[in-house]
């Protein structure tokens, strides 16, 4: 069953869960960064190779994007009836020789004491089994999910503080929005009286003598009014914040979405400065583009 969750999650975070039988103790980490894809990197014994195949299924259940690591380590208690205590008989050799010949060299003609080979690297091993029992196998996937169940825990902790900062910044936004849409008439304004200067140098003294008609100066002014109006751009602006918004108070919440209409936003406010020489409009455009890359970076974290 796939888990469904109610807030935004962000694509960073941190999970780790310990368990352990009379045999075995598990520790499973679970770390994850931003990402565009899903990209999930498991480090196991080699023990659980087998089952990669069936934790990599259940972490889908958990997480759709973002980069992944893994770390599962198994320790066999000495105790435990699948372990194998080896010991290196030929290395115990060479250690008595080595210690019998310094003991010689120095003079000191003491015994030996079995319990200095023994202490020696390598002598005595324990040694794992390759073959993992059914009871090892059910306390592995349990405790990668509680591993995972904390990681999910974390990510929304941090989804939430996401999900506050976008608001609050798409709030700022839509008021230098609506800033820009009311000095819009000032700019269009601005442009006619600027087109209609710049015809009248250009037209001769007696423009209506040589049968130039005022009507179609007019239409001319009109065209290029219409050209450098910038209310498309704002109505398009406005219905970007509202499906921005919408989409953040989804169940489900899809950071490739909110990306797609954060470079949508980017792509109007450009346009607008593009067209508009209103100081105020401009200075709305820079304080606007700030809030656009603040909510740009923000979304970057979004699974």
């Amino acid at each position: 069953m796939k888990v469904r969750y109610k807030y935004m999650k962000s694509m960073t975070g941190y999970g780790l869960a310990r368990s352990q039988s009379n045999e075995v103790s598990i520790e499973v980490s679970v770390r994850a960064v931003n990402g565009r894809f899903l990209e999930n990197r498991f480090h196991l014994p080699r023990g659980y190779y087998g089952f990669e195949s069936d934790l990599k299924k259940k972490l889908t259940e958990f997480i759709k994007r973002g980069t992944v690591d893994v770390y599962i380590s198994r320790k066999q208690k000495a105790n435990s009836v699948s372990s194998k205590i080896v010991m290196n008989t030929k290395l115990a050799s060479e250690y008595l020789k080595a210690f019998r010949k310094l003991s010689k060299d120095l003079q000191m003609n003491e015994a030996v004491k079995f319990e200095l080979i023994t202490r020696q690297s390598d002598v005595i091993q324990i040694e794992e089994q390759d073959q993992i029992a059914a009871n090892e196998i059910i306390l592995l996937k349990k405790t990668f999910e509680a591993a995972l169940k904390k990681f999910e825990v974390e990510r929304l902790r941090e989804g939430l503080a996401l999900k506050k900062d976008l608001q609050k910044n798409l709030k700022d936004l839509q008021k230098y929005v609506l800033k820009i849409s009311k000095l819009r008439e000032d700019a269009n304004k601005m442009l006619q009286e600027k087109f209609e200067a710049k015809l009248k140098s250009r037209l001769p003294k007696d423009a209506a003598a040589q049968g130039i008609d005022p009507q179609r100066i007019t239409q001319e002014i009109v065209i290029q009014l219409e050209k450098a109006d910038i209310n498309e751009e704002i109505t398009r602006l406005n219905e970007h914040l509202k499906n921005f918004e919408k989409i953040i108070e989804l169940d489900v919440v899809e950071g490739k979405k909110l990306d797609f209409y954060t470079q949508e936003l980017l792509r109007e406010v450009n346009t607008i400065g593009s067209k508009s020489q209103v100081a105020g409009i401009t200075e709305s455009i820079v304080e606007s583009k700030t809030l656009i890359e603040r909510i740009r970076e923000q979304v970057q974290n979004v699974e």
